[in-house]
């Protein structure tokens, strides 16, 4: 099958090789996929050196396609389904999502059953809609993931509509993809309002998402703004752009919130910016790759799963997001030439910030 290889730093923007490898097998617990589509994420680029990834692994991380084999263990799929997954790439030298065949997990996989549509999304830009093409499926999960790690366990957000009416939600950087689901999600799982923030020019689409106040980041008076509008109702918070600047600006927008649950997407700890102690702030951290209930090696240390947090993440991926995936709008598309090749043009992308309020999509040779 072809596959691509991640490569050591030589070349400028060459971060992959298209090679030959063999069909992987499953065993009794996973799931083999023909790849038809698949999608880029900045961690495809960022967790490639030593500590995070191997150099001649199979790259990639978010894969679509169809069902060929189900293992003896898994329940609720069948040969033929229509499925998106998510595993860690960079990792692996004989699974990733960048390959004709993806060994996937039934913990980080969504079935579709047959309902996305053979036909191929034209070159461009393509408007974010629901998930109804392999290209918007293959760029939905690994977002998903890491927004159920966050909202179920990180910050332990109830499933109590009622009592999160009157609460705030504050996401930071709403136009991410990851915050493209989690405003969904906080409104159509828990019932919260959300208060967002974003460039200008993605405020309309923000708002259509279901953003209750937004905010842009690159006024002043930004975090004054916000803590008039919450008036102290923000029980929890996300900072999705997560550097310590906007960690920094998160955390600041909460005063005068009694108790706030806050979590960013960068592992960043209370540590990494200045706090107040008098302050009842709980942290949270995430990484979607607890998803699959594996300990992972982070920076090069080995980290196991946080205690609760598979059984938070897979009661979210079970009940909840089943309920709600055929309401789910994806981010505005990018849809790249077909081939595997185009992994190098969307790495590229990405690591020069050339994509701002975009997902980067594309088919496979023979999809």
């Amino acid at each position: 099958m072809k596959q691509a290889i991640l490569l050591a730093p030589s070349e400028p923007d060459t971060f992959v090789q298209v090679g030959d490898g063999p069909v992987p097998q499953i065993d009794d617990n996973k799931i083999l996929v023909k790849a038809v589509a698949y999608a880029a994420n900045p961690c495809d680029w960022k967790h490639r050196g030593p500590g995070w990834g191997h150099y001649g692994a199979i790259a990639g991380t978010d894969a679509s396609g169809i069902v060929l084999a189900v293992g003896r263990n898994v329940t609720g799929f069948e040969e033929g389904d229509h499925v998106s997954t998510f595993l860690r790439g960079n990792l692996d030298f004989n699974r990733g999502a960048w390959a004709e065949y993806v060994v996937a997990d039934p913990a980080t996989t969504i079935n579709y059953k047959k309902t996305l549509s053979e036909t191929a999304l034209p070159m461009g830009t393509s408007p974010s809609g629901s998930i109804a093409s392999f290209e918007g499926a293959a760029s939905v999960t690994l977002s998903l993931a890491t927004v159920a790690v966050s909202l179920s366990h990180s910050i332990n957000i109830p499933y109590n509509k009622q009592e999160n009416a009157s609460r705030y939600i504050l996401i930071w950087g709403g136009a991410t993809s990851a915050s493209v689901l989690a405003i969904q999600v906080a409104k159509l799982v828990y019932g919260l309002k959300v208060i967002t923030t974003a460039s200008q020019r993605n405020h309309e689409f923000l708002r259509s998402l279901g953003a209750d106040e937004i905010f842009d980041y690159n006024d002043a008076a930004v975090v004054e703004d916000i803590k008039r509008t919450a008036a102290g109702n923000i029980s929890f918070a996300l900072d999705a752009v997560a550097t310590p600047q906007t960690f920094q600006q998160l955390y600041d927008s909460l005063e005068g919130s009694q108790e706030v649950w806050v979590d960013n997407l960068s592992f960043m700890g209370p540590e990494s910016i200045n706090t107040d102690s008098s302050r009842n702030i709980h942290f949270g951290r995430t990484c979607a790759y607890f998803g699959d209930g594996n300990a992972q090696t982070l920076a090069g240390h080995l980290v196991p799963v946080f205690g609760g947090l598979t059984e938070s993440y897979n009661q979210f991926w079970t009940t909840k997001l089943p309920e709600i995936v055929s309401q789910l709008k994806t981010s505005n598309l990018l849809v790249l030439e077909p081939g595997l090749e185009s992994a190098n043009q969307a790495l590229h992308l990405l690591s020069t910030n050339k994509v701002s309020a975009q997902k980067i999509v594309w088919r496979g040779n023979s999809a």
